[in-house]
Order: C-alpha cells, then structure tokens, then sequence
C-alpha cells in the first residue's frame, strides 16, 4: 500500500542533518611575530557568497568543447542531451557555429566535385587532341607508303590499257603507240609521254589520261570532226574547224557541206566562221545541209538539201539560230520556199 506523498519526505531535522552546514570562514589571525621584524597586517577575505536561487545556470565551455568534437546531437540516448550542449541547443536552437561549420563542409564538397569535372573535361581534351594527332600522323605515313609503294614498286604498275571514244581512228594502232606504257608503275606515266605517243594521229583532237588503280591506264579520245568539205584535182578533201585535213574521198559524207567562195580558202576569216557554226550547231541539222558560203565572217549561208537557202549571219548564238531554224522546217513543211534569214533569231523572216 503506497504511502500518501506527505510520508515520502524525510523528517526536517534528518534532512538538516544530511545536507552539509555551511559555515562563515572566520578571518585568519596574525601570528605573532619577533620584534624584530615588521608584520604586516593581513586583511581578513570576505567568505564567497551564497549562489542566488534566481541566478541562471553557468555553462562549462570545456564541457561544450568536448561535447562538440563527440559530435553529439540531439538524436542520441537521454543522457548525451542532458549534457551541458543539449541544454544549451534546447535553449538557443540550432547551433549557429555548426550550421557555419555544415555550409563550409558543403561548398567544400562542391569545390572539389566542380575540381573533379574540371579535371575530367582537361582529360578528355588532351585525349582528343593526342588521337587526332595520332590519326594525322598514320594518315600522312599511310600516304608516304601509298606513294613510296606505287612510285617504286611493280605493286601497282600497268598491266592494261584502254582507248576509250575511237572511231574514225584505228584503236588497234592507238594500242600499239601505247604499249611502251605496260610494266610502268602508274604515279609515274607522264602525260608529256603519252602526248608524244598519240601525236602521229592527226584525227584525235583532245584527250585525257586516267590512271585507276591497281595495274589499269584508260586513255580518253575526242576524235576530231570534219565540217568542211573542199573540192579540188583528187576529189573532195575534209578538214575539221581548225583546218586539219583528215581525209580524202570522191563525195563528201552525209554532215560535210561543199565549201564555195571564200570558205574554200583555209586560212580566210570566212572558212573560220563557217567551220566554227558547223562544229557547234546539232549533228541533225549539220546532215541536212549540203553547202556553205560567205564572203565574210558576217554573211555565211547555207544551202539544205531541199534547196532551200539559209541566211545565217556571223558565228554568234548558234544554238539559238539552230533551235529557230529548226521549228520553221518542221512548222513550214512542204510549203515551197526559197530563203529563211535567221540571222536575228529573234526575228526570223522566210520567203
């Protein structure tokens, strides 16, 4: 049976007895001296006074300072917060100089993970840089072997030849002119060689050399055409627009128009204009024309095989002539006509 509270507390005497008597310190006495000497009066100490009971509670920094490095908080067991720091962050909050401490350690943390990626980006760019180098360097020794390998070995040299674009010339003859080329590396076929092997053929007007690897030389021709046909003892004599002669014969072929007047003359102004608008005009109009003549650059005429004559002018706009000339033959038809002057293209007139 518990006891009413008024029974709990000890007695007033016993609990006198238990607490310690505090007692007035009495002032130290002189001791008495010799006479000889001087005493000095000592000054009697005032006891310490009795701790108010409203004064607040004093707090030991070496206790706080202990606390703190033990990193103690408020989560730990009842005994850690009944510790002088518990106290005092229940009192004050949270404590301003940890918090510091906590934002230091943070911007720390930031500063050495921004150092991290700085350190990682550098990296990154060094490597680059270095595999670029590496891959220019192996490009440029790739291409020192490429060449020292097709200049200097028979790896690459040539094994085949191909003329490519010959008709009216022999492409037989034209292999055989090449033949010295067979067993040459190809970086060093010189073009000046080749030249000097095809000069003898006076019908090739251009060509291009192609080298493809590994063992092939393919030779393009661009053979020259005959636009003007001039008569004369043995027959009829072709010549193309620069005035070469490539052949001879009894008629002159479908496409090589009679030159009379001045067209006859090789080296007039008029031969010029003439042979340059044969060359350019289209093959299909070319064939339907059976003579030229002019007395100057500026007056060439033709004559188509219906007989009908064509005024045309100096060498100027060809193919703008050509396209006028060609509808007003098609749109005309069998209409009997004698001249169509398409000098001016833009205003062609027929009678």
């Amino acid at each position: 049976m518990k006891r009413p509270s008024g029974f709990d507390r000890a007695p007033e005497p016993e609990r006198r007895a238990r607490e310690p008597e505090r007692r007035v310190p009495e002032p130290e006495r002189p001791v008495p001296a010799a006479p000889e000497s001087i005493v000095e009066p000592v000054v009697p100490q005032a006891p310490d006074p009795e701790p108010h009971a409203d004064a607040s509670p004093t707090v030991d920094l070496g206790e706080l300072r202990e606390a703190r490095s033990e990193g103690l908080t408020e989560a730990e067991p009842h005994d850690a917060r009944s510790s002088p720091l518990a106290r005092l962050r229940a009192r004050r909050g949270t404590d301003p100089v940890r918090a510091a401490e906590r934002r230091v350690r943070a911007a720390g943390r930031q500063h050495r993970a921004r150092l991290r990626r700085e350190r990682r980006r550098f990296a990154a760019d060094a490597r680059r840089r270095r595999r670029n180098a590496w891959i220019a360097v192996a490009a440029v020794v790739a291409l020192g072997l490429f060449v020292v390998v097709g200049a200097f070995t028979p790896l690459m040299a040539v094994r085949e030849v191909q003329v490519i674009g010959a008709s009216a010339v022999n492409q037989s003859e034209v292999e055989q002119a090449l033949v010295p080329f067979d067993g040459r590396p190809l970086a060093l076929v010189d073009d000046a060689d080749v030249h000097r092997a095809l000069e003898p053929f006076p019908l090739i007007q251009r060509y291009a050399v192609e080298r493809v690897p590994p063992h092939t030389l393919v030779v393009r021709i661009e053979e020259r055409v005959p636009v003007v046909s001039v008569s004369g003892d043995a027959g009829y004599s072709f010549y193309d627009a620069a005035g070469v002669l490539l052949g001879r014969g009894e008629e002159p072929p479908a496409g090589v128009p009679v030159a009379s007047g001045s067209v006859a003359d090789l080296s007039s102004a008029a031969f010029q204009s003439a042979a340059r608008t044969l060359r350019d005009m289209p093959s299909g109009l070319r064939e339907q024309i059976v003579g030229v003549e002019a007395t100057s650059a500026q007056d060439v005429a033709f004559t188509l095989g219906s007989g009908v004559r064509v005024l045309w002018g100096d060498s100027d706009r060809t193919q703008s002539k050509a396209a006028v000339l060609q509808t007003m033959v098609t749109a005309l038809g069998d209409r009997p006509l004698e001249v169509i002057d398409v000098s001016s293209p833009d205003a062609p007139v027929f009678r």
